[in-house]
């Protein structure tokens, strides 16, 4: 049995172990997001003064909420670039060992913001340093849960990253409601602290985690990947042989180099433009439908709609959230992309466009008005975490190619989140009564670009289901039809025969190769 289609224990903690980075992700979403809601964060950050009733209450102006959203979303972008050069040469556990460094320092300086005064700027400074080791994150962990996991496990390996990442999300905003009643800075400073857990213990565990087999090969260390892949799938299924799954992939990335040596601007030519617009639409698809601002600003959003009880309703919203990624372990892999890429957009974009338009038809809201829109809003979130938030990292990196799987992810996540901080800042001005006044009005724009994601998914997306990550290659590179990946008649036998007459060339030992693939 030449490439793994079990799955182990030890594929599952490795891949698991490395989710960990996406916790401070989580973390630094979900106490940001819930704390523009705190009575005692906005008095002691803010400069907006408003008078009501005699009252003089303070607040962070829309300039303070829109910067300080929108700096995470740089962040994230400048980490994301700053992830191709380590991520590419020196492998997948560099990245993660920088990414935890980062991430240190970043929650140093955010929880140091509020010892002796409260200092606005040094906290959204320390976010943003915090946000370039989530730029990391979100590049390197679904690339090494890709490369370590089974085509026929993929989908679910990749969804660990989410579901990870939303509990970090939980956990964040329910140490904010729980002490929301305290009226003290621990409401925030506990959340932020939280943000050490992530990178301290994937440091103290690096040395134990295994470097990405592929990666290895790609870099021309076969007996390395080789000695992996046997740790990792011992005690799996017993015909499995690493000896021949290294055969395989050699005879695969030496076909993949044999048609064109890999280069960074290789994004932008022949079979890899096409998965690099794949990767980068869906990543934006996924922001402009309002993916980031249902986080950071939910909480601002329901109170536009007129509802009470808002922190309470967020931790309940994350936790529905939450349900929806727990089946996405195995629907994704079950009924495949594209249909749930498909019928998830159509839901959601009709429950945001519905809450929009009871925002604008009844008003003041009624009591049946906001049930109604937070039922939608619940089955919003619901959906969104079922379909849209697992399967856009699912797609975006198993679409890429060998050749440029590095800088096709960074790109993706470098235009998405750009997308995001777009968002991020032009949101507040847009919702806020100074400006815009679009209030709950602002879901006919996320309802909107939903509507334009279902056409995109049809014509461009392909189902990717059960298909290894070289065969993808295989159907790429012959420019296969969006609609007839699981279908293609071609020979992957011939794809593999081509791939090692390519390595042969390139100077590896074909003998070797050969009595391998008898194997």
């Amino acid at each position: 049995m030449p490439s793994a289609d079990h799955l182990t224990w030890n594929v599952i903690w490795a891949t698991l172990y490395c989710s960990i980075g996406a916790f401070g992700f989580g973390i630094d979403n979900g106490w940001w997001g819930t704390a523009l809601g705190l009575t005692k964060f906005n008095a002691v950050f803010g400069t907006l003064s408003t008078v009501k009733d005699g009252v003089t209450t303070v607040s962070l102006s829309a300039v303070e909420q829109s910067t300080g959203t929108a700096l995470g979303s740089a962040g994230i972008m400048v980490g994301a670039l700053l992830t191709t050069p380590i991520n590419r040469y020196y492998g997948r556990r560099a990245a993660i060992g920088m990414m935890s460094f980062i991430a240190i320092i970043g929650a140093i300086i955010q929880i140091t913001a509020s010892v002796g005064g409260y200092r606005f700027w040094q906290l959204v400074a320390g976010k943003f340093i915090l946000s370039l080791s989530m730029g990391v994150a979100c590049n390197v962990v679904p690339t090494y849960q890709s490369e370590l996991a089974p085509a026929k496990w993929r989908g679910a390996i990749i969804n660990l990253y989410q579901t990870v990442q939303i509990c970090g999300v939980i956990a964040a905003a329910a140490c904010v409601y729980a002490l929301s009643g305290k009226d003290t800075v621990t409401s925030w400073q506990l959340p932020i602290g939280l943000q050490f857990l992530a990178p301290v213990f994937l440091l103290a565990g690096l040395p134990w985690m295994p470097e990405s087999p592929r990666w290895l090969i790609w870099q021309g260390r076969p007996d390395e990947a080789r000695d992996i892949l046997a740790r990792l799938h011992h005690g799996g299924d017993p015909s499995y042989s690493a000896d021949a799954e290294v055969a395989e992939l050699v005879a695969a990335f030496a076909l993949e180099k044999s048609i064109r040596p890999p280069a960074l601007l290789d994004v932008f030519k022949g079979s890899d433009l096409r998965r690099t617009l794949i990767s980068v639409g869906i990543q934006c698809l996924q922001q402009a439908q309002g993916s980031g601002y249902m986080t950071s600003y939910i909480v601002l959003f329901l109170i536009s709609l007129g509802m009470t009880n808002v922190f309470q309703v967020v931790m309940i919203l994350y936790c529905v959230y939450l349900a929806g990624i727990l089946f996405s372990f195995i629907l994704p892999d079950y009924f495949g992309r594209r249909p749930m890429l498909l019928w998830g957009a159509v839901i959601c974009a009709s429950c945001l466009i519905i809450v929009a338009s009871l925002n604008v038809g009844i008003s003041p809201s009624t009591l049946a008005s906001q049930k109604a829109a937070l039922g939608l809003i619940f089955i919003w979130y619901f959906v969104f975490g079922l379909v849209w938030s697992p399967l856009t990292w699912i797609v975006s990196t198993e679409v890429c190619s060998a050749r440029v799987r590095e800088p096709t992810l960074t790109l993706a996540t470098f235009m998405g989140f750009g997308v995001g901080l777009a968002i991020n800042l032009v949101s507040p001005y847009i919702q806020d009564a100074q400006y815009g006044n679009l209030g709950g009005s602002i879901g006919f724009i996320w309802g909107g670009f939903t509507v334009i994601s279902i056409p995109w998914v049809y014509f461009l997306v392909p189902e990717m289901k059960g298909l290894s990550l070289e065969r993808l290659d295989y159907l790429f590179d012959q420019g296969v039809p969006t609609r007839r990946f699981q279908n293609w008649e071609g020979s992957f036998e011939d794809e593999e025969i081509a791939g090692v007459a390519a390595h042969d060339r390139l100077g590896f030992s074909g003998s070797d190769t050969k009595s391998d693939h008898e194997k």
